[in-house]
């Protein structure tokens, strides 16, 4: 490998690149890390990426991943990643930190935010990567697993691509491979708990923040493998591939548009979504709840935090804008039949409902603690458990955080994602809208984030402390508000967590 370059000229081992510069970053786009996983290649691992002659032009955003509410082109050829570097990196071990984008693994791109916050103000790397979505991510098929040993997960092998991209490619632009820290929300957050108890991303990263993840929880998986199966087969009966043995063959040669149509659902507002990751016996080999336990995971120092009022953007999509109602009594204890797996009298007198056709705090309580906190809390207790491992975990509590007033129904507090504009300059082109107290509060949390994706502990000069976890109950959660950061041990109580 070339010695770093700090213009907007950088060599890669397929060839050169030409990014843009500004005042506040260098920036890299569009890069190919894997092949088009189009034709023949749809539904496999991904592939290694071909060179390209001359210098390639990495000055605007590639293709999304094929998705039904996308903002930007969709194409199959969409395994790229965006490379934002300070402006004028003088040292060639700057901390590499990747972005894995949330919504569901159905929805969004690494092209949806602005990481230059990070990259300015914490003097880091940041890279963001698409990764296969829907049925092109996750399609499970018995015929798929023989063809290459492992079914659906193909969204989280791409991932992985995107990780050996970096380790081999982002000293050329003044970052260190030896200190890459993997950080996502959402399906991203769960995404980054994949990665730890994969075998194969072994080495592929030294640290992982998990925002909002859910990790131990049921909604986003992994998926038993028969169920991934089951949902395989039914969804290639639907697009009109019944014939189990001509089925792979059938759904390759379905135009992308068909597939997308038929995914179903665009928005995560069920208790079990369509496309999740696989226990497939070989990327992913079990619960994450039990290889953690077990101490079958890729052990690396570790963020993990939830939002104070996770359920209320769930409770405004899913009714508020979808049924165009409140929620009720009755659809209240369906849901956390589904989440708990029974209806007990405890669970009804922690969330009672408004009134029996208003369940708007109720049901927000039982998706926030159920889906988020909970599985967070069960996360980190189950990590503290194991020798050597450091854990920080955190809750997102600012009052009114931007975008909180949008529903007239219900005020969103601090919602599912409300932290990312805390992080980021713009959220799918939103601005982050911060006044001057959410600003010092970004300015802390850009601080933890960096400090840890350098040292592996998010504690660093001129922000508050913030404990580690421990195996003790409760444990330490820093409570993240503009109104003072501090450690807190009531989260286990504030969520009911006794009954989850």
């Amino acid at each position: 490998m070339a010695s770093p370059a700090f213009g907007d000229h950088v060599t890669v081992r397929q060839g050169q690149l030409q990014g843009k510069t500004d005042f506040d970053s260098r920036q890299f786009l569009n890069i190919p890390y894997a092949a088009p996983p189009t034709g023949a290649s749809r539904f496999r691992p991904p592939q290694p990426p071909s060179s390209w002659p001359g210098v390639r032009d990495a000055t605007r955003q590639g293709n999304i991943c094929p998705q039904s509410l996308p903002l930007g082109n969709v194409s199959e050829d969409c395994l790229v990643l965006n490379v934002i570097t300070p402006p004028a990196a003088k040292s060639t071990n700057l901390p590499v930190m990747v972005w894995l984008h949330g919504g569901a693994y159905t929805l969004g791109s690494g092209a949806g935010y602005d990481p230059k916050p990070l990259v300015t103000k914490g003097d880091v790397i940041v890279v963001t990567v698409n990764y296969r979505l829907g049925s092109f991510g996750y399609l499970a098929l018995p015929g798929l697993a023989t063809e290459s040993g492992t079914t659906g997960n193909y969204g989280i092998l791409d991932q992985q691509a995107g990780l050996r991209w970096i380790r081999d490619n982002i000293a050329a632009f003044g970052g260190n491979p030896r200190n890459v820290t993997i950080f996502g929300e959402s399906a991203g957050g769960h995404s980054v708990c994949m990665q730890l108890i994969s075998p194969t991303a072994a080495d592929l990263f030294h640290k992982a923040i998990s925002e909002s993840g859910g990790c131990v929880g049921t909604a986003l998986g992994p998926a038993p493998l028969n169920t991934a199966y089951s949902a395989g087969d039914s969804f290639a009966k639907k697009v009109g591939c019944p014939d189990a043995a001509a089925q792979v063959a059938c759904l390759r040669g379905k135009p992308m548009d068909e597939l997308i149509k038929a995914q179903g659902e665009a928005l995560p507002l069920q208790a079990e979504l369509s496309w999740t990751p696989t226990i497939d016996g070989k990327v992913i080999k079990e619960p994450t709840r039990d290889a953690v336990a077990a101490g079958r995971y890729n052990r690396v120092p570790m963020i993990s935090g939830t939002n104070k009022n996770e359920g209320n953007l769930f409770v405004a999509l899913g009714w508020h804008l979808g049924k165009l109602r409140r929620p009720t009594a009755a659809e209240l204890e369906a849901e956390i039949r589904a989440r708990a797996g029974s209806v007990t009298p405890e669970l009804l007198a922690a969330y009672r409902p408004e009134a029996p056709d208003n369940a708007d705090a109720a049901m927000s309580g039982v998706i926030t603690d159920g889906a988020f906190a909970c599985p967070s809390e069960s996360l980190v207790r189950t990590m503290t458990s194991q020798p050597g491992q450091a854990v920080y975990q955190y809750e997102f509590a600012d009052p009114q955080p931007p975008y909180s007033f949008l529903d007239p129904l219900m005020p969103l507090e601090d919602f599912h994602s409300a932290e990312l504009f805390y992080l980021f300059g713009t959220v799918q082109g939103l601005p982050s809208l911060l006044d001057l107290r959410q600003n010092r509060l970004s300015q802390q949390m850009i601080g933890y984030w960096t400090e840890f994706a350098t040292t592996g502990n998010p504690n660093g000069p001129g922000h508050p402390a913030w404990p580690a976890a421990t195996t003790a109950t409760p444990s330490p959660v820093q409570h993240l508000t503009s109104e003072g950061t501090s450690p807190r041990t009531t989260f286990p109580a504030d969520h009911h967590c006794d009954l989850w």
